[in-house]
């Protein structure tokens, strides 16, 4: 395999990490600051639930680039 496969699996998992860190942080502040009370709001059931489907897809793109 050319080696700008391997690149550009890398730069995917990076991305995929950091936007579900991102996410996931979101929706914890949605949770905790900005609301008044500490409540699960919708949004950050959604904003949580694509963090983890992006960590998730980052691990096994991960794996997928170490078989490469």
């Amino acid at each position: 395999m050319p080696a700008v496969f391997k690149t550009l699996t890398s730069i995917s998992v990076w991305i995929l990490f950091i936007h579900g860190l991102v996410a996931i942080v979101w929706g914890g502040l949605e949770m905790w600051v900005f609301n008044d009370e500490i409540k699960l709001t919708t949004m950050a059931v959604i904003s949580c639930s694509l963090g983890t489907a992006n960590l998730l897809m980052a691990a096994a793109a991960a794996k997928l680039r170490d078989m490469m």
